[in-house]
């Protein structure tokens, strides 16, 4: 027997209300309100959400057309690499030559965060700059027209 799909419609501005679904989803996945997706619990649901509301938060509530499903965005881990330098004016290269390169960043003072990537991984190394790999949420810096 196949499940009935649930198409999630809008975008609410709540707390938690009482049993929802936990929707993990990439940075990417969170700029495309459209498309068929799996909960935490394996449920399919259609994003089917109007365009033109920017890309999905963490923790932002969506419902479904018949208000009876709520499911909740959630930032899933991806496989990151972390940019360090003692020096911020290289680290503030880094995030330029990144950033010419149409490359992600997740910025912060002391370091930057991008998907791991092997190309841009031995081009940082051999600039001298420290990489370490992690896996967790991703947020990227939202780009200009968003």
């Amino acid at each position: 027997m196949s499940q009935e799909l649930i198409y999630l419609t809008k975008r609410i501005n709540a707390e938690v209300i009482g049993h929802c679904l936990l929707l993990p989803m990439s940075a990417k996945e969170r700029t495309q309100l459209r498309g068929k997706r799996s909960t935490l619990d394996g449920i399919d649901v259609i994003l089917n959400l109007p365009r033109g509301g920017g890309r999905l938060m963490p923790g932002e509530v969506l419902k479904s057309d018949d208000s009876q499903v709520f499911v909740i965005i959630e930032a899933a881990h991806e496989d990151l690499i972390r940019i360090t330098s003692e020096n911020r004016l290289k680290l503030l290269k880094a995030a330029y030559h990144l950033g010419n390169r149409h490359v992600e960043i997740e910025l912060h003072a002391e370091e930057l965060y991008l998907l791991n990537d092997v190309v841009m991984q031995k081009m940082l190394e051999k600039q001298g700059f420290l990489i370490e790999s992690f896996k967790r949420p991703f947020y990227p810096e939202i780009g200009a027209y968003e």
